[in-house]
């Protein structure tokens, strides 16, 4: 017998995922509270794990038992519906297979079970960020997609709610199948509901294995049922199998646009829908291919998103996606990201700049929103070419970046709330040549210098990942070298006139923004070990400032 115990008042919600090893008989737990029994719990006829919901009656000591291996939980949590956005899950029951780890991400969101990749649903609520992302509960590795959930007041520190959004019963009970909830966006509404919308994808299904889905939440904890709004693909000679990561909002004419992202056999595209129905639900209509991304092959966009920019940028949109199975033959690097800011009439898009979002390409599946300081993306720190089947694969979000508008130029710099990870302490001063430790392995180094160009090199100490940012004065690399013999990328990008450094260093990953973010750099490290310290050379006359701030881990998010 397997078992857990748990303290439950009235009304506190447990969700408790369960499986047997085949599909008959189906599994069970047995609930008793106080030593008395209580129910039979019984799962469903499913090849994977599947949700079983108790609300507890009353107040009292609850124990969750189960015959292995007829049956088998993989995850358990619990809740207090009324209190949950400030108190959090907790977390009852993880296994092996899916508990993250403690030791990485101390300032970077990152899930509390589970494999996760794009950030979904990016919105705010009466002052309160809600953050959307891809996952799958059950192990970390990448495969039927649900959608997990948190919230921030802050933008920085995050409390985990209960999953979302689950993908369709048929997908989940039949292993042969491939698919699941994939990525989307979210509008709240003005009732204080959150209208969601993604893709449900199954492979091999006819017309178009991927579908563009509507879902309402009432109590903006759980997705309500769904509803299919968009399941062709459309009239484009050769378009591919991909249309999917519906992005939706309100356009400059009033009316509500979606864009999705595919590929035809020259281009990977961002295309424009469009509807009237003021709901956002029926009526969806193709407009035009919004832009063309010409490709040798073909290689689909993704992750597509269009947000108005304020400022300087009054009246301008930063068109954002990524371009999966690129490669870029001059550096190795693969599956790039890109921002266009142009003038968009809310149905022509007319490029004035174009920049990439990351050349450290850790920072894939970026989405933007209108928050009250401005529009602000977040991105999955991770990039799929080191996502191997076999292997699990902890990762993190990105710091969430602003979109400024400044000087003709794009500039993406942290958003103001990454202070408050700052320890109550006074900053240590970064001497020429001399190794600074850095406890905990969390800090945050500011260099200024007094001329543009002035080279330097900062060495990152890693026990077993060599890492440094060297900038030469017309072309700054982040030099990595991870263990093993793969062929290594280089990240680097040419800035003749540097200015400012400011980088964010955590266990397992690392950012770089330049000059209030004209470049910036995102860099996941595959080790569990932190950086121990830091070594900065450079010409002391020329340093206006080099300072390293000890940051505080960001708060867990679970009760």
């Amino acid at each position: 017998m397997t078992e857990f115990e748990t303290r439950l008042d009235a009304g506190d919600v447990v969700h408790l995922w369960q499986k047997a090893p085949t599909r008959d008989p189906v599994s069970e737990v047995r609930v008793t509270r106080d030593g008395a029994d209580l129910a039979m719990l019984p799962g469903a006829r499913s090849d994977d794990f599947t949700r079983t919901v108790f609300e507890a009656p009353a107040a009292g000591t609850y124990r969750f038992a189960w015959n292995e291996p007829a049956t088998s939980v993989s995850l358990a949590y619990a809740y207090a519906p009324a209190r949950v956005t400030a108190e959090g899950i907790r977390l009852l029951r993880t296994t092996e297979a899916n508990r993250s780890s403690d030791a990485r991400y101390g300032l970077h969101f990152q899930p509390p079970f589970g494999w996760m990749n794009d950030p979904n649903g990016l919105c705010e609520v009466d002052g309160r960020t809600h953050l959307f992302y891809q996952h799958y509960p059950h192990a970390r590795r990448w495969n039927t997609m649900h959608w997990g959930h948190a919230v921030s007041d802050n933008l920085v520190d995050w409390v985990h709610l209960p999953v979302f959004l689950e993908p369709r019963p048929e997908l989940l009970a039949d292993n042969a199948m491939t698919g699941g909830a994939f990525s989307g966006s979210a509008v709240p509404q003005a009732d204080g509901s959150l209208r969601v919308y993604y893709t449900d994808r199954e492979d091999g299904r006819e017309p178009s294995q991927e579908w563009q889905i509507t879902a309402v939440s009432t109590d903006l904890l759980a997705a309500g049922p769904s509803q299919p709004i968009i399941t062709t693909r459309p009239a484009i000679p050769n378009f591919g199998k991909d249309i999917r990561d519906p992005y939706v909002f309100r356009g400059p004419d009033g009316l509500w646009k979606m864009l999705v992202a595919g590929a035809d056999d020259t281009a990977g595209l961002v295309l424009l829908y469009e509807t009237a129905d003021p709901e956002g639900v029926d009526g969806w209509r193709f407009v035009d291919v919004l832009h063309r991304e010409p490709l040798r092959r073909n290689i689909p966009a993704e992750c597509p998103c269009l947000i108005a920019l304020d400022g300087e940028g009054e009246g301008l949109y930063a068109l954002l996606f990524g371009l999966i199975g690129y490669r870029d033959e001059a550096t190795r690097r693969r599956n790039l990201s890109y921002a266009i800011v142009g003038r968009f009439d809310g149905r022509h898009f007319v490029p004035i700049l174009r920049r990439e979002l990351d050349f450290g390409t850790d920072c894939y599946a970026i989405q933007a929103f209108q928050h009250a300081s401005g529009p602000v993306g977040i991105a999955w720190a991770a990039n799929w070419t080191d996502v191997f089947k076999d292997r699990d694969f902890a990762s993190a979000m990105t710091l969430p970046r602003r979109f400024v508008w400044r000087d003709g130029a794009l500039r993406m710099p942290p958003v103001e709330s990454v202070r408050d990870l700052r320890a109550d302490v006074a900053p240590v001063s970064l001497a020429d040549g001399v190794a600074t430790p850095l406890p905990q392995g969390l800090g945050e180094i500011e260099l200024a210098f007094s001329a543009a160009g002035t080279p330097f090199t900062l060495d990152f100490d890693h026990p077993d990942h060599g890492l440094s940012l060297v900038y030469d004065g017309m072309t700054l690399e982040l030099v990595f070298d991870p263990p093993g013999n793969r062929v290594v990328p280089r990240y680097r990008t040419a800035v003749t006139a540097l200015r400012q450094v400011r980088v964010f260093i955590d266990v397992g990953l690392i950012e770089v923004y330049v000059d209030g973010g004209l470049y910036n750099a995102t860099k996941r490290i595959d080790s569990d070990l932190p950086i121990g310290g830091v070594r900065l050379a450079a010409d002391p006359a020329t340093i206006e400032a080099a300072r390293l701030f000890t940051l505080r881990p960001r708060g867990r998010g679970l009760a």
